[in-house]
């Protein structure tokens, strides 16, 4: 069962940062953009994605009985938010590797044009193509859902030049923006202000406009005064590295 823990981590993570982005209905304005097509045409990359979350939607009072609706989840889900962090590769078209570290447990999933592999401890097992993509939190999908909404807001943003592993960037940093989905999906009332505390900082490639680096820090409190956190790193290196290569597993013999 820890493996369907890991494989909808990375959905609750994302579901919870994309909070971040701009207000709902909001027109996004002209200016900064940020190209995620242009992440994926990169001839390849390593990459590193740390989570961090602090929430009461995913904590239990000790000796209580735990609400919905995480049921009996919920500390396996509160220990493994608390700490999260995914090593990966990406080589262009098509082959994507990530492997996802939980104290002393790690899943490994690998994507091969449309087929799709999983490792949990030394067993590989092919997945069905059927399988949501969400389990791969990789720098593409980071893009997608919490970059471009965050780029909406940075016209008006601190900025300056700053080299990334090796690439000129423009970092942008930006202390505050719309945070209207979030209290909801915290499950305080929808009225809540948060957070008392935001900063982002975006570092996009000068050639290109793709995320090279991403930090997202914020603080704040929900409805009962209980402390909320997230925490997103993201950053990009070892562009066109020539020695990344990302092979289909060995799988393991039937009755083994």
């Amino acid at each position: 069962m820890r493996r369907t823990y890991w494989l909808t981590a990375p959905a609750l993570v994302l579901a919870l940062v994309i909070a971040f982005g701009g207000k709902e209905g909001e027109t996004a304005p002209k200016g900064v953009t940020a190209s995620c097509e242009n992440v994926d045409n990169l001839s390849s990359y390593r990459y590193t994605i740390t989570v961090k979350l602090q929430s009461p939607a995913f904590q239990t009072t000790p000796g209580a009985a735990t609400s919905a609706p995480l049921g009996s989840f919920a500390d396996t889900l509160a220990a493994l938010l608390s700490d999260f962090n995914i090593d990966g590769s990406h080589v262009a078209p098509d082959r994507t590797q990530a492997v996802l570290h939980f104290q002393s447990d790690e899943v490994e999933l690998r994507a091969i044009g449309d087929k799709r592999w999983e490792r949990f401890g030394d067993t590989w097992e092919e997945q069905k193509l059927t399988t949501p993509e969400i389990g791969f939190l990789t720098p593409g999908v980071v893009c997608n859902e919490i970059v471009q909404e965050i780029a909406s807001g940075l016209d008006g943003a601190t900025a300056a030049d700053e080299s990334v592993n090796g690439v000129k960037t423009r970092r942008y940093t930006l202390d505050k923006t719309g945070l209207s989905k979030l209290p909801g999906l915290l499950g305080a009332d929808a009225k809540t202000k948060l957070p008392e505390k935001f900063q982002v900082h975006v570092r996009l490639a000068k050639d290109g406009d793709w995320p090279a680096k991403l930090d997202v820090n914020a603080e704040g409190k929900d409805g009962q005064g209980k402390s909320i956190a997230v925490k997103l790193y993201m950053a990009l290196r070892d562009f066109g590295d020539k020695t990344i290569t990302i092979e289909a597993p060995v799988l393991n013999s039937p009755g083994r």
